[in-house]
């Protein structure tokens, strides 16, 4: 059981100097895996005796036996750390690979021969991926329409037809808004991209046309899950190269 959840188990047995104890440790834990019980003593303006009792709160036998748990578990979190830059580092490599690889000509052809183009993204990171590639198919002369929110996506919906396409942008690819939208688009014949999490989802089932990305997950201080979403940038940008590729080739053919 890690530090925290020791501490937050036995929280009613602590008075204001454990508190103290506790706050400094968890603030300098690197440090207090080789301080001595009078280093920390002195730091804290307690006894050690008052350092031994605060460890035997969260059922440790004394001192020593708590700074082993902590130098363990600082050990553990340092490993974690360099193996998640290693994973998130590969994931963007594999992602960059795979979009490199991918044929995405079709995709292409239909931005270039659609009279309307629109892009949608259903949260925060999404929304700003729409923004960058709103503002890099601007240097090709193809203009996106920006739908904010279900809204806008609704309005839009009534009036779009074949001669459209859409990008939609979703991380699980199973948001309600989009996911009706995507049906209702793929009745209307309108060309939907999707760029989703790589994953059996239903926006990507509904749309014509898929690009996907593996975030990966990380946890940061209470507990609180994020996932990288660097993917969508880079995904976007290599259809835009693609698409200013595609276009020098229909140059060169004419």
């Amino acid at each position: 059981m890690r530090l925290e959840e020791l501490v937050n188990k036995n929280y009613d047995k602590l008075n204001e100097n454990d508190k103290m104890i506790w706050q400094y440790i968890q603030e300098n834990k690197k440090k207090c895996c080789d301080i001595s019980i009078e280093e920390l003593a002195k730091i804290c303006c307690i006894s050690r005796t008052t350092i031994s009792r605060f460890t035997q709160k969260l059922s440790f036998e004394g001192f020593r036996e708590f700074k082993l748990h902590l130098k363990l578990e600082c050990e553990k979190d340092s490993s974690q750390g360099k193996l998640l830059l290693e994973d998130v580092c590969n994931n963007f490599v594999r992602d960059i690979q795979a979009a490199k690889d991918m044929n995405m000509d079709e995709i292409c052809e239909h931005i270039f021969c659609a009279e309307r183009l629109f892009v949608f993204g259903t949260g925060e990171s999404q929304y700003a991926a729409a923004q960058l590639l709103k503002r890099m198919f601007m240097g090709v002369n193809r203009f996106f329409v920006t739908l904010y929110g279900r809204s806008e996506l609704a309005m839009a919906l009534e009036d779009m037809n074949a001669n459209d396409v859409v990008i939609m942008i979703s991380l699980s690819g199973e948001t309600e808004p989009a996911v009706f939208a995507a049906k209702t688009m793929r009745l209307k014949g309108v060309y939907t991209v999707s760029i989703t999490r790589l994953s059996d989802n239903a926006l990507s089932r509904f749309s014509r046309a898929n690009l996907y990305i593996q975030p990966n997950p990380f946890v940061r201080r209470g507990s609180v899950s994020f996932e990288t979403c660097s993917s969508y940038f880079n995904i976007i940008e290599i259809l835009c190269i693609k698409y200013m590729l595609y276009i020098k080739r229909r140059r060169e053919e004419i």
